[in-house]
C-alpha cells in the first residue's frame, strides 16, 4: 500500500501527524503501557506522562527497538520504501507501516481478545478514515504477522493516504 508524497520532506511532517493521532487514543495507550490482565481498566495516563513514559518509547517514530525494550508492548511507525509516481512524477509512492511488538507473556488480557489484536484495533480505529492535514485521507489496516519468537510476536499493519489531485 502506497501513500502519495510530493517531497521527501513531507514523510517525518506526516508521520510526527500519524504519531500524534495515536498518542490521543487512550485505549491503545492504556494496552501499550498497563502490563496486567486488565489493563484497559486501569486510569488514563497524563499528558505528562504521556510524553515521558509514552512517546519515542512504547510508540516510537524512530523504528529501533533493542533487547531491553521487549518488558513492554512497543509499536513503531516505519517507512520502507519510497518511489517516484510512474504516472505523475511530482508524486513519490510511500509505504508506510505500522509495527505491533507484543511480549508473548501479555497476550492474554481481560476479556475475550487478545493483546496483539486488541493493540490492532485501536491503531486501526485511531488511522483508518481520518484526514491528515495536507495529503487525504487515510486508509487501511491491513495486518500480516511480521515474526515470532520464543518471547516476542510482530506484527506488521499498513495504511495508505489516497492524495488529494
Amino acid at each position: 500500500m502506497k501513500n502519495k508524497i510530493r517531497n521527501c520532506k513531507d514523510i517525518g511532517v506526516n508521520l510526527q501527524r500519524i504519531m500524534k493521532r495515536l498518542m490521543q487514543n487512550d485505549n491503545l495507550i492504556k494496552l501499550l503501557y498497563y502490563t496486567d490482565k486488565d489493563p484497559l481498566s486501569n486510569e488514563n495516563l497524563t499528558e505528562e506522562q504521556k510524553e515521558s513514559e509514552i512517546f519515542e518509547k512504547l510508540i516510537k517514530i524512530v523504528p529501533r527497538v533493542g533487547p531491553k525494550e521487549t518488558a513492554s508492548s512497543i509499536i513503531a511507525l516505519r517507512v520502507e520504501t519510497g518511489k517516484k509516481n510512474q504516472d505523475n512524477s511530482e508524486f513519490k509512492d510511500v509505504l508506510i507501516s505500522v509495527e505491533i511488538f507484543v511480549p508473548l507473556t501479555q497476550w492474554i488480557i481481560k476479556g475475550t481478545n487478545l493483546r496483539p489484536f486488541a493493540i490492532l484495533g485501536e491503531i486501526e480505529e485511531s488511522l483508518d478514515g481520518k484526514m491528515i492535514e495536507g495529503l487525504g485521507k487515510m486508509s487501511g489496516g491491513d495486518f500480516e504477522l511480521n515474526f515470532l519468537t520464543e518471547e516476542i510476536s510482530s506484527y506488521k499493519q499498513e495504511f495508505i493516504i489516497t492524495s488529494y489531485d
